[in-house]
C-alpha cells in the first residue's frame, strides 16, 4: 500500500484499485483498536464505484511505522495531519470503536475539514474490563482470542472468526494494549452533544462491546443522528452484515450531499 509522511513517520493506506479520482467525494476509513485496512474490506469495492474511499492504517499498525499511542486526542491529531498532506478537505469519516472515539474527537477540533460522520459500534466513553488491559500484558494470546470471540455474532462463520484471530496476533502487544489504553481513558460523555455535524450511527443488535445503549445515548446527545440497529450482527457489523452496512452508509452520505446541493442554491 502506498505511504505519506504524517506526523512525524511513514502512514499506510489504501485508495481504490483505480487511484484517486478527482471529481468524487472521499471517505476516510479509520479502524479500530488492533485493526488495520482489512477492518474495512468489505467496503472496498462497494464504495470505489462512485467515491475516493481512503483506508488509512494508525500508526504501528498494518504496514504504519510507529509505536502507537495511548491517547485518543494524540491519533485525531494524526489523521488530521494525515488529510492535510494529502490536501484533503470536506471528506466523510467513517470511525469503528476506538476510531469512532477519533472520530468525534476530530469532529469538536476540526470539523471544518469534515462533511459528515459515521459513528460504527462505538461509544461517548469506551471503558476496558481490568480482565482485557491486565489480559494483554499477561497473557497476550489467550486475551486476543477472547476479545475475538467477543467481536462476532453467535452466527459468525468459523471461517471468519479464525481468519480475524490470525490478523490480531499479528498486531504487536504493546499496540494493542496501547489502543486498548486510549479507549479506556476516552470520555466525551457531557462534550458529545457539541457535534453540530450530519451523523449517522451504526450497530449491531448482538455488539458485546459496546452494547447498542452506547448508540443510543450517541443518537440521543448529537442533534440530528440518524441510528440503525443492524440485525444478526455483533461488534463487526461492518464485515458481519456487510451488504445491508453498505447500503445504509450510501444512503446517509447520497443524502447529506444532496443537502448540501440544495443549500448551494
Amino acid at each position: 500500500m502506498p505511504m505519506i509522511s504524517a506526523g512525524g513517520g511513514q502512514i499506510s493506506h489504501w485508495m481504490g484499485r483505480k487511484g484517486f479520482i478527482e471529481v468524487r467525494e472521499v471517505i476516510l476509513f479509520i479502524h479500530g483498536a488492533g485493526g488495520g485496512q482489512y477492518t474495512w474490506s468489505c467496503q472496498k469495492g462497494f464504495f470505489e464505484k462512485h467515491f475516493n474511499p481512503i483506508i488509512i492504517e494508525l500508526p504501528g499498525h498494518g504496514e504504519s511505522e510507529g509505536e502507537g499511542e495511548r491517547e485518543i486526542g494524540k491519533y485525531a491529531e494524526l489523521v488530521h495531519s494525515f488529510l492535510k498532506a494529502l490536501h484533503l478537505s470536506k471528506v466523510f469519516l467513517v470511525g469503528h470503536s476506538m476510531g469512532g472515539a477519533i472520530v468525534q474527537t476530530m469532529a469538536l477540533r476540526y470539523p471544518e475539514v469534515i462533511k459528515g460522520i459515521v459513528l460504527v459500534g462505538t461509544g461517548a466513553r469506551l471503558k476496558v474490563l481490568p480482565m482485557i488491559l491486565n489480559g494483554l500484558r499477561e497473557d497476550f494470546e489467550e486475551t486476543v482470542r477472547k476479545v475475538n470471540e467477543l467481536h462476532y455474532s453467535r452466527k459468525v462463520s468459523p471461517g471468519m472468526l479464525e481468519k480475524s484471530l490470525d490478523r490480531m496476533l499479528q498486531v504487536r502487544p504493546a499496540i494493542m494494549h496501547g489502543d486498548y489504553l486510549a479507549c479506556d481513558r476516552f470520555d466525551m460523555m457531557d462534550k458529545v452533544g457539541k457535534i453540530d455535524l450530519p451523523t449517522l450511527i451504526l450497530c449491531g443488535d448482538e455488539d458485546q462491546l459496546t452494547p447498542v445503549k452506547y448508540s443510543q445515548f450517541l443518537q440521543s446527545r448529537i442533534k440530528g443522528s440518524r441510528l440503525e440497529i443492524i440485525p444478526n450482527a455483533g461488534h463487526m457489523v461492518m464485515m458481519e452484515s456487510a451488504s445491508v452496512f453498505n447500503e445504509k452508509m450510501l444512503e446517509f452520505i447520497e443524502e447529506v450531499l444532496k443537502g448540501s446541493r440544495i443549500q448551494e442554491f
